[in-house]
């Protein structure tokens, strides 16, 4: 008897995983995506269609809404996310994982509060009716690549999508700090965004000089910047920004909220980014309710 359970679970884990569910895939929308995986992606993916529910709330699986479900809109869109994320080379589990915590995002307890209002005029329409929240460090080279991207989206959708940005300084990042209090200085000046993009223009010049000769070229006093730097001025209201930012599960940068919702997907692509806009513009009209 004491060898008996030791066996059993021996075998248990080492025998071969079970094949991954058979599926017809001419019968899967083109619009999911699946031409473009490898057999081993398909196999992933077809995990992941036969054991997750559809978020449309009906009764059946990811794999049954495709395929006897068909009037359903939202299936097609979530394996279209799960494919994506199995080409990137996720497992079926960490798939699951993510779009788990993707769909549980758009509940309202879950959502960031933050106050957007006071994070000054935002890059497009302050009128739009989604709000892109980005929490970044000037010297985070994630959120220097991002940058550029993250702007012409916005520009690329106006009337639909704002961003603001929320300095988030890395401890180990030597000038993050007095970066962020001087952006928050140049939001006060009326100069938030030629000054935010400058900081990320050149990220090797964020030491006080560089900063104050920022504040002289964009027309304002750099005089009033060094004070401010001195007297760290805005300490407070970075420090409150980083609060902020831990509280809704900010923990590295770039993080970008949508209306208040953790952005969870490891994807930052036009594709992604018209994806989440979609959807939360879908679930402001009526949830996920065709």
């Amino acid at each position: 008897m004491t060898l008996a359970l030791p066996l059993a679970l021996s075998l248990l884990l080492s025998a071969p995983p079970a094949p991954p569910p058979a599926i017809d895939w001419a019968r899967i929308p083109d619009t999911v995506g699946v031409s473009t995986l490898t057999p081993a992606q398909k196999d992933v993916l077809a995990r992941v269609l036969a054991d997750e529910l559809c978020y449309c709330g009906c009764p059946h699986t990811l794999l049954g809404c495709l395929t006897e479900h068909k009037q359903c809109s939202h299936a097609p869109r979530m394996a279209a996310l799960a494919a994506r994320l199995a080409g990137m080379g996720l497992s079926a589990n960490e798939i699951l994982k993510t779009l788990t915590e993707y769909y549980a995002s758009f509940d309202s307890a879950k959502r960031g509060q933050f106050e957007i209002l006071a994070l000054g005029t935002p890059l497009g329409d302050p009128r739009a009716p989604v709000t892109f929240l980005e929490f970044a460090d000037f010297e985070c080279p994630f959120c220097q690549q991002l940058r550029p991207k993250l702007e012409a989206f916005v520009k690329q959708h106006p009337g639909r999508v704002k961003l603001v940005f929320r300095p988030f300084p890395i401890p180990g990042h030597p000038h993050a700090e007095p970066a962020a209090e001087a952006a928050e200085w140049a939001r006060d000046q009326g100069i938030f965004w030629p000054f935010h993009d400058a900081l990320f223009d050149d990220p090797k010049a964020l030491d006080t000089e560089s900063l104050v000769a920022l504040a002289d070229r964009l027309g304002k006093d750099g005089e009033s910047l060094r004070k401010a730097l001195a007297e760290r001025k805005y300490r407070d209201r970075v420090q409150s920004g980083l609060v902020s930012g831990r509280r809704a599960g900010v923990i590295g940068t770039p993080t970008l909220f949508v209306n208040g919702r953790r952005h969870v997907i490891p994807d930052y692509s036009d594709t992604v980014l018209e994806f989440i806009l979609e959807d939360e513009e879908q679930w402001m009209k009526n949830g996920w309710k065709d």
